[in-house]
């Protein structure tokens, strides 16, 4: 049975979510990023990524993904934040996204991602990344 937070599709989110509260509770930063917005709550532009995480010895940004299915479609803001991802893993940080497809999680490095987009390809498949 589907979890009601599985059929709102935002499983993913809301553990991560967790996962970040318990890392801002043992003082590390953990944090959502949201889009640009007017006064008014109307969509201006999107975030560069989902969210940043710092810690002592650790620092990476990532994006999370829920699809339907074994493959995600890339789209023009994926490929720009891919582009802000790369910036960020050249300083020095981790840098991936995080898949949830129908009921299995892969981590993607930002270079796996880039190398897929090199060939001419924007869809990401479950066999690539690690669980």
């Amino acid at each position: 049975m589907l979890l009601k937070n599985e059929l709102r599709g935002k499983f993913l989110e809301r553990n991560i979510d967790k996962v970040c509260d318990r890392i801002n509770h043992i003082g590390g930063f953990a944090h959502k990023l949201q889009p640009k917005r007017t006064q008014a709550g109307a969509y201006l532009e999107g975030e560069p990524f989902d969210y940043i995480v710092v810690m002592k010895d650790y620092k990476a940004v990532f994006d999370a993904k829920e699809v339907k299915g074994t493959k995600w479609h890339m789209v023009d803001k994926d490929i720009k934040q891919c582009n802000e991802m790369k910036k960020c893993k050249n300083a020095g940080f981790e840098a991936y996204f995080i898949f949830y497809f129908t009921g299995k999680v892969r981590v993607i490095d930002i270079d796996e991602i880039i190398e897929v987009l090199k060939s001419g390809k924007k869809t990401i498949n479950l066999e690539i990344g690690k669980e």
